[in-house]
């Protein structure tokens, strides 16, 4: 536990540098990944925690039920100072 705590600590510290814009790419490419096990899933708690002290709204991709809080795996973008899934809208066939 002490390993993953310190590469969270560490993935903090790395992310408070980088842009939103980064982030997002980050989080995106991220999800997209298979396997990594706890790391992948440090690595991507660290990019939420970076999105939310930079003050960006999470309110579209993360709900609260019965004292559970979910993240959605989704690819995002920034509306508004908000971070929104993005959706499929039209397939070209």
């Amino acid at each position: 536990m002490a390993t993953s705590l310190s590469f969270y600590q560490h993935l903090l510290e790395k992310f408070a540098h980088y842009s939103t814009e980064e982030l997002i790419h980050l989080n995106n490419e991220t999800i997209k990944g298979e396997g990594w096990g706890s790391s992948r899933s440090t690595f991507r708690t660290a990019i939420i925690a970076t999105f939310s002290k930079k003050g960006i709204d999470l309110s579209h991709i993360i709900t609260k039920n019965d004292g559970f809080t979910s993240i959605q795996s989704v690819p995002v973008k920034l509306v508004e100072n908000t971070l929104v899934p993005i959706t499929c809208e039209h397939k070209q066939e």
